[in-house]
């Protein structure tokens, strides 16, 4: 999909400033899905942002939500004081083809992709948008950092998911402060990067079913092209979102499913010894001795303020060659 498509995208509605003479200095572009409650305090941490309201503007489209989303815009719409737009899709058609519609109707040459469970800090956008000033160049992009919020009492999996189990997540922990980060890291809850370099790499892949590695592949031809993606940590985001073993195990498989089409995509730059420990380690983790452990670590209850690491690691770690098994052979999602 490219910005050809604009024309055939419904925008459902607008708020009553949108139609500004000004081209927006930065576009805000949200993907929903069934997530009224942290959507709406997303857009109102948005509309308490230190940068003026006239230069930029918020773009969400609902992806297909059963939920009360697509009542919630109506009235957001309807109240708000920012320059704001959405759309509708009529069915969930998985993240990429949301953004890809949002990226349709953004009126400026900068995006600032977040997801909408993400609460920006107040100074967020005048962070990128500053970046982006004084780092004109198409291929410069920027990377912010998000964690969960002091306000959110976060449980002792949430912590290990920051530290120990930051290869199943989001893995800042990786990057320093103003040095380049590879495409991997390319997380659409917190990442710029200048439209004129997106035409040229095309939009979201929306061959991936589910919400994992779109974002990381596009991140690939984003760098094919040249982008130099710069971590700043202090282009802060919150992540206002009670994780649970279960949900991220779901999330891991899901990972697992989708790597086997990313590679397929991107190649696997792995060396050879470390394709064949991937295919002897998918092949075992499939058997059922390992689906029975793995099904049985997901409906153990564990304890919110104790850590397990082992019995986590092993639950994940399965997951992610059971879905890469179940996607090299075709099969449904088994969750």
């Amino acid at each position: 999909m490219s910005r050809d498509s604009r024309q055939n995208v419904n925008i459902v509605g607008q708020s009553r400033v949108f139609d500004s003479p000004k081209t927006a200095e930065i576009s805000v572009l949200l993907p929903t899905y069934n997530r009224a409650d942290a959507l709406l305090r997303t857009l109102q941490s948005l509309e308490q942002q230190s940068l003026n309201a006239e230069i930029f503007e918020i773009v969400v489209v609902d992806d297909g939500s059963s939920d009360s989303t697509a009542a919630l815009l109506e009235k957001f719409a309807e109240e708000t004081g920012n320059r704001f737009s959405y759309a509708v899709l009529k069915k969930n058609g998985g993240p990429a083809k949301a953004r890809n519609t949002g990226l349709a109707m953004i009126r400026g040459n900068l995006v600032l992709i977040i997801g909408d469970d993400i609460e920006p800090d107040v100074f967020l956008l005048e962070k990128h948008l500053s970046f982006h000033k004084k780092n004109s160049d198409e291929k410069d992009a920027l990377l912010g950092h998000v964690s969960f919020p002091e306000e959110l009492t976060s449980s002792a999996f949430m912590n290990w998911l920051e530290t120990d189990g930051r290869k199943y997540f989001f893995n800042y922990a990786d990057l320093v402060a103003g040095e380049e980060a590879e495409p991997i890291f390319f997380y659409t809850c917190n990442v710029s990067v200048k439209l004129s370099l997106l035409s040229k790499s095309g939009w979201f892949d929306e061959s991936f079913p589910y919400a994992s590695h779109e974002d990381l592949e596009l991140g690939y031809r984003l760098a094919d092209k040249g982008m130099r993606l710069v971590y700043d940590p202090d282009a802060k985001g919150y992540h206002w979102h009670l994780l649970t073993i279960q949900g991220i195990a779901r999330r891991v498989y899901l990972m697992g499913y989708s790597a086997e089409i990313f590679w397929r995509k991107v190649g696997d730059g792995g060396s050879g010894i470390r394709r064949i420990a991937r295919k002897v380690l998918t092949t075992v983790c499939s058997l059922p001795p390992m689906v029975y452990l793995w099904n049985r670590l997901q409906a153990k209850e564990y304890d919110e303020a104790k850590k397990y690491p082992g019995q986590w690691h092993m639950l994940l770690f399965l997951g992610f060659f059971i879905g890469l098994a179940d996607s090299q052979r075709n099969k449904k999602v088994r969750l």
